[in-house]
């Protein structure tokens, strides 16, 4: 009997998601016969095969199509995508010109046919799978989450996915140094832009703006009106990583250790220079967050430092990680941080300082255990429950509830996740080193999403 697999199977309507064991396909032609291959098969006609069985059709190029549920593109109907039968014996047959083997005697060669694998169940198979639920493709599995789309294109890592307010094409940047937009009704690659100032560090969304970090500036498109702007940084400096959390406030931080803060003028559609922040010592800034009046910045040191948003002075500092900080998170009274040490630290104030006081101290830690954490955010579900994913250095995003951390889910990419945005919602995106950008959106929890 055939193993049971530890991944959902796809729906039976979207075969180009399906990374399925190909020794259980229902398509697989007849065993070659035992008898005629020792040259003594009587039957005639026989059932199985007197020869090499022919090669497999070559798979079509699978069609990434997802829908981003906040703009205004409108579904796609099934009517546009006509349904294909699935190939069988018997066409293939017909299409090489060989005779067509009759309809199946079952007396024939008992034997064999006992040696025949049965055909796979298409239901849902919750309590056969490592991860409860039902994903939407074999590299998506969990609770409330499916696999929607497979985007190819860009040819060096990933370093940022996007989509704008208001927009239907999702923007993604990668080391490659082009910025790519997808077009989020067909899935496909709708224009590709060069940097020109070479790699692309960071690609986020702030409102309709798209802004790209390259070295030497921020480059910041309005997708609205299309008009382009260029803020400058001094010569050289490269940019790590991007925070736009109020919409209002652009945060940049630089390999070198400086943070750059700009504010929007919605007026005039502009952004205005308000300070430059330094204070990590030449240690890269790795991660930035927005919370309760102060902003959080981690480095490459393992380092944490709160900034006063009113005096833009850094209030207090801290070795949050013995390695670098690869994400932090304000969610609720508490600050997350991620690093390459392998954890997730959950920190708060000291109960006896207040929650108004900055200095903080350890409330939790979550490990991966033998894995680097790489990234890490967090978002609420299709039932508004809050969830945190974590990108772990072998390419799975794990997907754990709040407060508890119980394990519901995870994405599994090709290569380490470069990028990760949930800011969209109910979607996931995620770009990994290998250039591939994959979708995945939240369903309702506790039911089966076959």
């Amino acid at each position: 009997m055939a193993a049971v697999q530890r991944l959902p199977l796809p729906p039976a309507a979207s075969p180009q998601l399906s990374r399925g064991n190909p020794g259980t396909s229902r398509d697989a032609p007849a065993p070659i016969c035992r008898y005629w291959k020792s040259g003594h098969c009587s039957r005639k006609p026989c059932r199985f095969l007197h020869g090499d069985p022919a090669a497999p059709a070559a798979r079509k190029k699978r069609n990434n199509t997802w829908v981003n549920t906040s703009s205004q593109i409108p579904t796609t109907t099934n009517a546009a995508v006509p349904s294909v039968p699935p190939p069988t014996t018997r066409n293939r047959h017909a299409e090489q010109g060989r005779q067509v083997p009759p309809p199946p005697n079952p007396k024939r060669h008992a034997e064999q046919e006992e040696q025949a694998p049965p055909p796979p169940k298409r239901g849902c198979h919750a309590q056969e799978q490592e991860e409860p639920g039902g994903g939407g493709g074999a590299w998506c599995a969990g609770d409330g989450i499916r696999g929607v789309a497979r985007l190819e294109g860009h040819a060096k890592a990933v370093t940022g996915v996007a989509v704008p307010e208001g927009s239907g094409t999702l923007f993604s940047g990668s080391l490659d140094g082009t910025v790519r937009a997808w077009d989020c009704g067909t899935g496909k690659c709708v224009h590709v832009a060069p940097a020109h100032e070479g790699e692309v560090g960071c690609l986020i969304a702030m409102g309709p703006w798209v802004l790209v970090g390259v070295r030497g500036a921020v480059k910041a498109l309005q997708t609205g009106s299309g008009k382009e702007l260029r803020l400058r940084l001094p010569a050289g400096a490269q940019i790590t990583t991007l925070l736009a959390e109020d919409d209002e406030r652009l945060f940049a931080g630089a390999e070198d250790g400086d943070i750059y803060i700009w504010r929007l003028d919605r007026e005039r559609q502009r952004f205005d220079e308000v300070a430059a922040l330094a204070g990590h010592e030449g240690q890269a800034v790795a991660s930035l967050a927005q919370g309760k009046g102060a902003l959080y910045s981690g480095s490459a040191d393992g380092g944490i430092k709160v900034w006063d948003l009113e005096t833009r002075r850094c209030i207090f500092s801290f070795a949050g990680h013995v390695s670098m900080i690869t994400a932090l998170l304000c969610w609720d009274r508490f600050l997350l941080s991620s690093s390459d040490d392998g954890t997730v630290k959950v920190w708060r104030s000291k109960p006896d300082h207040g929650d108004d006081d900055l200095e903080l101290e350890v409330h939790y830690t979550h490990k991966e255990e033998g894995q680097r954490v790489v990234s890490m955010d967090g978002t609420h579900d299709a039932n508004k429950k809050p969830v945190l994913l974590v990108a772990r250095g072998d390419g799975v995003v794990r997907v754990y509830d709040l407060p508890s951390f119980k394990r519901r889910g995870q994405i599994r990419c090709d290569g380490e996740v470069t990028a990760m945005s949930l800011r969209t919602p109910g979607m996931v995106f995620t770009g990994d080193e290998s250039g591939e950008v994959r979708v995945a959106k939240w369903v309702p929890a506790g039911g089966c999403s076959c």
